[in-house]
């Protein structure tokens, strides 16, 4: 059966994302009050061969949104509309037609697809007194909702299946055997160009404003994988993120949850895309958004956009000490991989999404990076590099312990983790974990993958169990012999040499 898909489109803040979300059955798009926070295109599966997706408000005015960004969220609501079988035009009833709502109807009818109107926010009687007025819109299929509460909802579901197909949000998506590839970075240093250069086409919001991305944005992609890459994986889904600010610039709720979107997107991801600026290299922000992408289990590839900027920058002023360009980029590479140790021999991919430069080595990275996550490491092999690092530096004693080893296998691959079966799991102290980490990511080339290293063995160390006595019993302070109870030595006092 043929996909199809519906597309809800309408002005600013008249309740799309919110119905957007009741329709699912679950929050995918963010809801705010401030109009303008859905801004790119946000596609989610209604039912096995449905999509939904909900857009930006058509028509946002310049005190909305800075104006080139509203202009190209009209433009991405018209990209929906255009490639969407069908149209959910979302009005709202609480203010009543206006003419940005005729406008849009006037477009709609155009457009030669099926559409149906939904007059939002039909929650008091006042409201629906309104809804009245949208009937000279002269759509055929009306329906009163409420978005907020539910009200009419099943009515719009019944005509949704009647023209579209069976409903069903719990369906599975096609996302199965796909590698999971989320672009993250810092506000502003290009990740939505990065992914539009992936996609192929102008699906993201592209502007020099920080903070433009507001929610995570899901997009599939077929890749091309051409030998030597022929035999690797060409399926993906790609994440747009919003930018990720340290927590104590996180000022409104909005930032919150964009935050709360993009590492959701970060956790469900295999490989991240970390993405840092050419013009201002690895800054303590990037450090730490790394630090928190291999916590949450994905691996890195560091792309580093705007190298176009620093190309033409060298050439206007050269930098002192360097013969040329291609000797300044191999001293960057050395002072980010100083920077952040844990990328090993991973690629760091120099890239330029305005001039598209470099972008064709992602995926194929992504690919070369999420096989070598998977391969099955020989038993043997990781037995002898732990045995050859406990060697070279033997473990520190912790509280009298000394670490031991008995046997080391891989369990999983995301994150690739180590169990060693060992004899007691607190005598492996945090800094030798570290040691034990760079060591097999160095022998087996796991640069960039999320490492972890599990000690299995008897309880952790403390100094409480260490005291404790083996029995509560009281001892006899008497000693025993062959199950007899000695009686204690006769006291004896001498005399001038003589006893008695």
């Amino acid at each position: 059966m043929e996909d199809k898909s519906i597309a809800l489109v309408g002005r600013p803040n008249v309740g799309k994302s919110r119905l957007f979300n009741r329709l699912l059955g679950r929050r995918s798009s963010i809801v705010h009050d401030k109009p303008g926070v859905t801004r790119d295109v946000v596609v989610e599966r209604l039912g096995e061969n449905l999509s939904l997706m909900d857009t930006g408000g058509i028509g946002a005015s310049s005190d909305v949104a800075e104006k080139a960004i509203a202009e190209a969220t009209t433009r991405q609501a018209e990209f929906a509309m255009f490639a969407s079988d069908g149209i959910i035009f979302v009005v709202d009833s609480k203010e009543g037609l206006t003419p940005l709502d005729e406008e849009i109807a006037s477009k709609l009818r155009k457009s030669g697809k099926k559409i149906a109107l939904a007059v939002n926010k039909i929650d008091v009687p006042e409201h629906s007194r309104r809804a009245s007025d949208f009937y000279s819109l002269g759509f055929k299929d009306v329906f009163e909702v409420s978005a907020e509460h539910g009200r009419g909802i099943g009515n719009l579901e019944s005509y949704i299946e009647r023209e579209f197909g069976k409903i069903d949000p719990s369906a599975e998506d096609d996302s199965e055997g796909r590698i999971k590839v989320c672009v993250a970075g810092r506000p502003n240093v290009g990740k939505s160009s990065v992914c539009n250069r992936l996609i192929g086409q102008d699906r993201l919001i592209v502007s020099d404003i920080a903070g433009t991305t507001r929610d995570s944005v899901a997009v599939d992609i077929d890749a091309e994988m051409q030998e030597p890459f022929g035999g690797l994986s060409s399926k993906f889904r790609l994440f747009d993120t919003a930018g990720l600010r340290v927590k104590r610039k996180i000022n409104t709720s909005l930032d919150f949850f964009s935050s709360e979107r993009t590492r959701g997107a970060i956790k469900n991801s295999d490989i991240v895309f970390l993405v840092i600026d050419a013009m201002e290299g690895v800054s303590e922000l990037d450090k730490k958004l790394a630090g928190e992408i291999l916590e949450e289990g994905a691996s890195i590839i560091l792309v580093v956009n705007k190298w176009d900027y620093a190309v033409e920058t060298f050439r206007e002023s050269p930098l002192s000490g360097y013969k040329n360009i291609s000797e300044f980029k191999k001293s960057f590479e050395s002072a980010v991989r100083d920077s952040l140790r844990f990328l090993g021999d991973s690629r760091i991919l120099f890239v330029s999404a305005k001039e598209n430069t470099g972008i064709s080595g992602l995926l194929k990275a992504a690919s070369v990076l999420y096989k070598k996550m998977n391969e099955n490491v020989g038993t043997a092999k990781l037995n002898a590099c732990v045995s050859k690092l406990i060697r070279q530096s033997p473990p520190p004693a912790v509280m009298g312990k000394r670490f031991k080893v008995y046997y080391a296998v891989k369990t999983s691959s995301r994150p690739y983790s180590i169990r060693l079966y060992c004899n007691t799991e607190g005598a492996l102290a945090e800094s030798y974990r570290k040691y034990l980490e760079n060591g097999i990511r160095r022998e087996f080339g796991l640069g960039g993958i999320a490492l972890k290293i599990d000690a299995f063995g008897k309880p952790k160390l403390n100094a409480e169990n260490r005291a404790a006595p083996k029995s509560n019993a009281k001892k006899s302070p008497l000693k025993f012999s062959k199950g007899r109870e000695k009686k204690p030595a006769r006291k004896r006092v001498s005399f001038g040499g003589r006893r008695k």
